[in-house]
């Protein structure tokens, strides 16, 4: 008997429902307010809900936050028989299990008739994982886009990933007014809802959703491949600005774009470039950009480190850069034991970025020498005077481990003789240290001839535990983040005493920085803390007053001074 219309009919439904379930795990029919009209599938073990307690409600309510604006935009997005794939949705966490984060990827696709508007998800794979600090990139609150450093990264991955497949990406920098002046346009609660729609649409045109970042007050950048016009995703934003009644001039829109294409780039130009423009981008938006080829910004960034060179040189090597000295005192009774030596450059200027900039082109070493050569004829001018001065240098990661730096180092403090140990060496971690091994070599060979060592900034980045257990220092100087709120923060207080059980135990002395109120220094002194540093003691200052005589003496050696 001949197959009915209503047979082929049910035929093809099961042949096109079975073809949709080989390729995904979950399955779901949305209407234009993503509420859920039918869902099938393995909806409790993909999505911890049941499926009936899912028809008739939004989808989006399931989803953390950020990814309920972007699901939304992304239905808003389509237009008739187009479809979206590749979007990585969180959910909410759940209370039973506060520790995983889970996640799905889904596709999104559009009925093709125009007049009807449902929209058909598949979600073709789920993954559970620990939400552990620092196992998940840092995002901003209110746009759900990745911060600075964490969107250079991804960018710089996504761009990579895209010249490999033979695709050529674009670099794309959006400004808008500040939050203050949406703020004040359109209230703090509107503001924020439309920044959330702004880092939806940045993340939609993103190369796998997940190259957008909010690097600014105003300032945002996404990675996209050239098929992705610049100005659509431009206009994407302006239409997100239009919803809530602000036009482009309101908005104060403004976007450069930066195109990566053909082969004649390495992956450390890549690197190097976008590290470049999202630097700038971030200090001077885009009226310091232009559009343009990657190539022609590598060859600005080029012209712009030399001059950069030629000028961090010349403040090194014609004596600019000028020196302070900051009180490190006993705890016990606040008698200056040693003065750390700061850097000042012209105009008051801070050195953190010139020192970062001297890292990067690998010239920190002059720097660091310049800084030491000023300390020992400090210390030389005091002998003269009979006066006792000890000081501490501070000497980059970059510069330990670079073995001519080492060697005009032992060198240049030849000339203090055996006072050599009256000038410490306090390894800043601006750098991280790369080779461990290596660097306890050199740390054992500045202690062989009587410099003290310090490791400096204990706690904050890198710097922790494997930084002890492979190098043998004298000293540990706090990081000042810990100690600021040690007088009302358990937390805080609990990471000290850790620290300095540690340390009693590996025979190393301990410095507190940034110790600014007298309570800090009573729970200090209480805990046992033998050195502190901040404004309560003493501000770097151009001069050093003399010591008081009585307390040296007798000729003191290394480990009387410092240990």
């Amino acid at each position: 008997m001949a197959a009915t219309i209503s047979d082929r009919l049910r035929e093809e439904r099961d042949r096109f429902v079975g073809f949709a379930f080989a390729n995904a795990d979950l399955l779901l029919e949305l209407d234009r307010g993503s509420h859920v009209l039918w869902v099938g599938g393995a909806v409790k073990s993909i999505l911890d809900v049941e499926a009936d307690a899912l028809v008739g409600k939004p989808f989006t309510k399931i989803l953390a936050d950020q990814d309920s604006v972007l699901l939304t935009a992304s239905l808003r997005g389509l237009g008739p028989g187009q479809r979206r794939r590749g979007l990585k949705l969180a959910l909410h966490q759940s209370a039973a299990e506060p520790d995983l984060q889970r996640t799905v990827e889904a596709c999104i696709y559009r009925a093709f008739d125009k007049s009807d508007e449902r929209f058909f998800l598949s979600i073709v794979r789920a993954q559970i994982t620990a939400a552990e600090p620092g196992a998940v990139r840092q995002r901003d609150r209110v746009t759900g886009l990745l911060e600075a450093v964490e969107f250079t990264q991804a960018a710089t991955d996504a761009v990579k990933l895209a010249r490999k497949s033979g695709k050529a990406a674009c670099l794309t920098l959006i400004e808008i007014c500040g939050e203050a002046e949406l703020k004040k346009m359109l209230g703090a609660e509107r503001s924020e809802a439309l920044l959330g729609e702004i880092g939806a649409q940045l993340k939609l045109h993103a190369i796998d959703h997940e190259s957008a970042g909010r690097v600014g007050d105003g300032k945002f950048s996404v990675t996209h491949l050239e098929s992705e016009s610049p100005a659509a995703i431009a206009d994407a934003i302006a239409k997100a600005g239009q919803s809530y009644n602000l036009d482009e001039k309101a908005l104060n829109l403004q976007e450069t774009t930066v195109r990566f294409h053909g082969n004649s780039l390495s992956e450390e130009d890549v690197d190097g470039i976008l590290t470049y423009i999202v630097g700038k981008f971030t200090t001077e938006g885009t009226a310091g950009m232009e559009s343009g080829s990657a190539d022609e910004y590598l060859r600005k960034k080029t012209a712009e480190i030399l001059t950069r060179v030629v000028s961090m040189r010349d403040l090194i090597h014609e004596q600019k850069i000028t020196l302070h000295y900051q009180p490190i005192v006993s705890l016990v009774d606040r008698y200056q034991h040693h003065y750390e030596v700061l850097l000042r450059l012209p105009n008051g200027r801070s050195p953190f970025e010139d020192v970062k900039f001297a890292e990067e082109i690998n010239i920190v070493h002059e720097l660091d020498l310049a800084v030491t050569n000023g300390a020992i004829r400090r210390i030389m001018e005091a002998n003269g005077k009979k006066h006792h001065l000890c000081l501490a240098v501070n000497m980059s990661a970059k510069s330990l481990l670079n073995d001519s730096f080492m060697a005009m180092f032992e060198r240049v403090t030849e000339r203090l003789g055996e006072d050599r140990k009256k000038l410490m060496v306090e390894v800043t971690e601006s750098a991280k240290l790369e080779d461990l091994g290596r660097a306890a070599k050199s740390v054992d060979r500045l202690r062989a001839r009587g410099h003290a060592v310090c490791l400096d900034d204990f706690g904050a980045g890198a710097s922790s535990l494997p930084y002890l257990q492979q190098l043998h220092v004298d000293l540990v100087k706090i990081d000042g983040v810990y100690i600021r709120n040690i007088h009302d923060s358990l937390r805080e207080r609990a990471i000290v005493e850790g620290v300095l059980t540690t340390c009693k135990c590996l025979g190393i002395r301990t410095v507190a920085e940034m110790v600014e109120k007298e309570d800090q220094h009573r729970i200090l002194l209480d805990l046992g803390v033998d050195l502190g540093q901040g404004w309560l003691y003493g501000r770097p200052a151009a001069e050093i007053p003399p010591p008081a005589p009585a307390r040296f003496g007798k000729r003191m050696g290394a480990k009387e001074m410092w240990g």
